[in-house]
């Protein structure tokens, strides 16, 4: 189902709604957001997952985000979801009226530090492992992104420096009881009335929430998005040494920049060069 009429008329007629299109939202990935209004005023907005989300994993998350608000996890509520008959995936949630941040300072860090405990020890009922994941494609070579940063100069030679820093990891084992986002990252936030809610949480699963944390240090660094670049990165970095040690963060931050720079299908299509080079810099301070 490709039609984005023919899927919010599916939507309506499953959930007894009367939801109408108002157009795309700025940003999002794959089939994008997409904004709709009731007969009321109300709004909502349509996610729609054409692959990577099974059914079982869908009603998952929605458990573990609804058990996750109630203990204050800033995050928008799911209004309806479902699977649509060609596997595809859509979730329907409340309208969130803010913006992407692209800067965060010492409050808003403390506002997802604050999120990010609430997902310690969850343990949620989903067969996404994100720990597995992460220390399969870092150390074992899963999911075909070491081949893929090989295949380039560019990235091969930031390759051999991630593969010693995570060398001495290959008995480690990353605590897998945390719900974790998968995608920690400040377009992955909205900013309302001085808050910071968390978007886009489909893919949770659980692990250890030190890799959302290691998403959030090292793109938010890469991509000059601190108020405060000289305390609030080592007060995060600190919060996930906190929680896996320092093999666990080095494992997490690779595991991160690998899909940073080489993941989905565009990945040959964009020259590299300059996300490198910030990558480079990034990792000299745990080469010492």
């Amino acid at each position: 189902m490709t039609d984005m009429s023919d899927v919010i008329h599916l939507i309506n007629k499953r959930h007894a709604t009367s939801w109408s299109l108002v157009g795309r939202l700025p940003g999002g990935y794959l089939q994008g957001a997409h904004e709709l209004r009731g007969p009321r005023g109300e709004r909502g907005v349509l996610k729609w997952h054409p692959r990577e989300l099974s059914a079982a994993q869908l009603v998952a998350a929605a458990r573990s985000i609804e058990k996750l608000r109630r203990r204050g996890w800033p995050t928008s509520q799911w209004l309806v979801y479902g699977v649509l008959p060609d596997g595809a995936s859509y979730i329907v949630e409340e309208f969130v009226d803010g913006v992407v941040p692209t800067q965060i300072d010492g409050d808003g860090l403390d506002q997802l530090l604050r999120a990010n405990g609430l997902q310690a020890d969850v343990r949620p009922e989903t067969d996404r492992e994100w720990s597995a994941y992460i220390q399969g494609v870092v150390l074992k070579g899963d999911a075909d992104l070491l081949a893929r940063m090989r295949a380039r100069p560019v990235t091969a030679a930031l390759l051999g420096r991630l593969e010693r820093l995570t060398a001495g990891a290959r008995s480690l084992r990353l605590p897998i009881t945390d719900l974790v986002h998968g995608d920690f990252v400040l377009r992955n936030m909205l900013e309302s009335g001085g808050s910071l809610r968390i978007i886009d949480a489909a893919h949770l699963g659980r692990g250890t929430r030190a890799y959302d944390l290691a998403c959030l240090l090292l793109e938010t660094t890469v991509e000059d998005g601190w108020a405060d670049p000289t305390v609030d990165p080592r007060r995060l970095e600190d919060a996930c040494l906190a929680v896996v040690g320092p093999a666990g963060l080095r494992v997490c931050l690779v595991g991160r920049m690998l899909h940073y720079l080489v993941f989905g299908e565009s990945w040959r299509d964009d020259d590299p060069s300059e996300l490198v080079a910030k990558c480079g810099s990034f990792v000299e301070r745990y080469e010492a």
